[in-house]
């Protein structure tokens, strides 16, 4: 943690970082802090990494449907198994950045990083309990169980997500470190 005797500054790199708008700046600084759990992250990285995050992907998608194109898969099913995989995959690959990411943000309002764990558990739930839901009946009483859990679910993960993407961070330093704006 922050060590507020130390009074530690944020060093220059960060602060000419933030006053940049290039969105494939901030995902790549994101990437390379994938390990820090520990310091701040203001609101302008968490939007522009989910926007390079955007762009990022979208070159990647286009790149694999020209080479699908060009080796000729039509097959529907081929198609399919091919982007759900590179979707898996994708997700698999950003979870460390995103979890440190989102983990920073807590931080940078002034909460614990353990919010992260429950945003995590709430996204992991509805999307296992999206699957079940095709199999259950309205009239069966775990349907009512699951959708009162679902509405649980929704609302922690509103919560957390504006917490994430919409409380300004704490001024000045608090227990994770200085203020990264400056």
């Amino acid at each position: 943690m922050y060590d507020i005797e130390k009074n530690e500054q944020v060093p220059q790199e960060i602060n000419n970082l933030y006053k940049s708008n290039n969105p494939l700046r901030f995902w790549w600084f994101v990437i390379k802090r994938s390990l820090d759990f520990k310091t701040r992250s203001p609101r302008k990285e968490f939007w522009m990494f989910y926007l390079g995050n955007i762009i990022v992907f979208a070159i990647l998608l286009i790149l694999i449907t020209l080479f699908l194109y060009a080796l000729k898969v039509a097959n529907y099913k081929e198609l399919i198994a091919v982007y759900s995989t590179f979707v898996m995959i994708w997700r698999i690959v950003l979870l460390l950045p995103t979890l440190s990411l989102q983990t920073r943000r807590f931080h940078d309002a002034n909460k614990s990083g353990w919010l992260t764990v429950l945003f995590f558990a709430c996204n992991f739930f509805l999307g296992f309990v999206s699957s079940m839901f095709e199999n259950l009946s309205n009239k069966n009483e775990n349907f009512t169980i699951l959708t009162l859990i679902v509405i649980v679910c929704i609302a922690v993960d509103i919560w957390l997500f504006i917490i994430l993407g919409f409380v300004k961070g704490s001024s000045g330093s608090n227990k994770y470190g200085p203020n990264p704006l400056g």
